[in-house]
């Protein structure tokens, strides 16, 4: 079980989710201003989102209205926004519609549909026909590995609870992975976000323009470094054995501004198993007579890190993804004496001349390793 990625950060995940909304609210700007920091890796609403290929289905609107929203939003639209002005309903084509958009897109991250109502063909008002029809989408979203968000409207009425102001019966909100209930709040306006796979937020936004701006403090978030502290640990230890609560506590005493959870160790080990399987970590678990036990070790000709030390401050974090493939020997590179140009600058100091000329041959050798994968990247540019 991998840990919760997040398209964008704390608010839209994997899954199927509804956006619901007042009347005129301004939920469709909302839906293309994330659709647009999605398609060009911007934040939304001070959060970090994750780069992809995205769909929004903007059923309501015409390419003209479209057009003149996004420049409203924007002045460099990204190719990797794509739109639709037309869906088939539910159980009625639009199941392979979707499948079709993985196809088209493969690096497709968010599918938004405007508006839910637009792929209904059901009158039914009872919770079966909600569940059942959400249900269909929601498989989709789990199988294609995206985010399908549906954008709804609020009924008029008032509750405490903001998931009850949802249009329709308790089966929507049951279904969906996630909610964000957006309601006025006086000249301003609350998101209320709550879900599974997500901690409940609530968000005051006031509207400038075009675009809603966040009036809250985004809180900083620490960055997961659990991959890279086992790391470092293993490269001493090479094999270690014991209790959840004893390695523990060996961890603590390398990193004592870190938190280990004893109870949620092994959960960890398991939501970070690329990572470290990556950095050459394998583990396990055993039982004898009634005491579980834990067994980590390191293998250090499988370490796409090359053994360095990633916990250090300004350490490159390794990407698990790439790393392992390059052929690119960091021990060697290490070893390599580069020559100084004999008209070089006197006013640049050697290290820092021949510390340039390294980053460009490295640049150079990943570069050739990533085109023999079928990945092209620009070369690298420095002035030299």
């Amino acid at each position: 079980m991998k840990k919760q990625r997040f398209i964008v950060d704390g608010m839209i995940y994997p899954g199927m989710h509804i956006l619901s909304g007042d009347p005129k609210i301004g939920k469709s700007w909302m839906m293309l201003d994330m659709c647009l920091a999605v398609a060009k890796g911007e934040d939304f609403l001070g959060r970090k989102t994750e780069q992809g290929q995205v769909v929004y289905m903007a059923l309501e609107d015409t390419f003209i209205s479209l057009q003149s929203r996004l420049y409203e939003l924007t002045d460099e639209p990204s190719e990797n926004l794509n739109f639709a002005l037309i869906a088939n309903s539910i159980g009625n084509g639009l199941e392979d519609d979707l499948r079709e958009c993985k196809k088209v897109f493969p690096d497709l991250k968010m599918i938004v549909i405007d508006t839910l109502q637009k792929i209904r063909n059901t009158i039914d008002t009872k919770y079966g026909a909600d569940y059942r029809d959400l249900s269909a989408l929601k498989c989709i979203a789990d199988l294609l590995g995206i985010a399908i968000v549906l954008v709804h409207h609020n009924r008029k009425a008032h509750d405490s609870n903001p998931n009850n102001l949802i249009s329709g019966t308790n089966g929507i909100a049951g279904c969906a992975d996630g909610l964000l209930v957006f309601t006025r709040n006086g000249e301003n306006a609350k998101l209320h976000i709550s879900g599974r796979g997500a901690p409940s937020l609530e968000l005051n936004l006031k509207r400038e323009n075009s675009k809603w701006i966040l009036l809250d403090d985004v809180p900083e978030s620490k960055p997961d470094i659990f991959s890279f502290a086992i790391h470092d640990f293993m490269c001493e230890k090479k094999s270690v054995s014991g209790t959840a609560l004893e390695i523990c506590s060996m961890l603590k005493e390398k990193f004592p501004e870190q938190e280990f959870n004893c109870s949620w160790l092994y959960l960890d080990l398991l939501q970070h198993d690329d990572e470290i399987r990556s950095l050459g970590i394998n583990y396990g678990k055993t039982k004898s007579n009634g005491v579980r036990k834990i067994f980590i070790t390191y293998t250090a000709d499988r370490d796409s890190s090359g053994g360095k030390i990633l916990c250090e401050k300004n350490a490159v974090p390794v990407d698990p993804e790439n790393a392992a493939n390059l052929d690119v020997d960091l021990h060697e590179v290490d070893r390599i004496e580069l020559p100084i140009e004999k008209n070089a600058d006197p006013a640049v100091p050697v290290k820092q001349k021949q510390g340039e000329m390294l980053i460009a041959m490295v640049a150079e050798m990943m570069q050739r390793s990533l085109a023999e994968q079928g990945i092209t990247v620009p070369a690298f540019c420095a002035d030299l």
